[in-house]
């Protein structure tokens, strides 16, 4: 069967053909201590006409696991109270630059911003289309980020 004959079956058949996809920068972001840093978010194939969502979280390399969350485009108490504080002072923001596409802004990193940042857009489709996150790593080397 053609292809463009194999995708109007699809479509004639209610199956989705667009997978949900969000990209971010290619890591790592190197990044001087109280150098300002952004990270730019991306998220294709939901349903059109549907302003996306962003929440950004991240992990340390000393714990992979544990998700720390610190800004939501749609929940403003979203922050573990470890960014809190910067995001509410709006030293840490989210940028929205279309309805599918955003920038985390970080106006003065610490050292302890050192970790693999993870964006994620919650699910508009009402069914599963693909990738929900994708993530990123903020490092730098000993005599850039100096721990504290």
């Amino acid at each position: 069967m053609a292809t463009g004959a194999l995708l109007l079956a699809f479509a004639l058949l209610g199956v989705a053909v667009a997978q949900r996809v969000v990209t971010v920068q290619n890591g790592p972001l190197v990044r001087t201590e109280g150098s300002h840093v952004t990270i730019w978010c991306n998220v294709t194939g939901y349903k059109d006409g549907l302003k996306q969502d962003f929440d950004w979280s991240m992990y340390l390399p000393t714990a992979p696991g544990r998700e720390i969350r610190i800004v939501s485009t749609a929940q403003s108490d979203y922050a573990y109270a470890v960014y809190a504080q910067r995001v509410n002072s709006k030293e840490i923001f989210v940028e929205r630059l279309s309805d599918d596409s955003a920038v985390l802004h970080i106006t003065r990193v610490q050292a302890r911003d050192q970790g693999v940042f993870e964006c994620y857009t919650p699910n508009t489709d009402g069914q599963y289309l693909g990738f929900y996150s994708a993530r990123t790593n903020l490092t730098g080397k000993r005599h850039v980020l100096h721990q504290l």
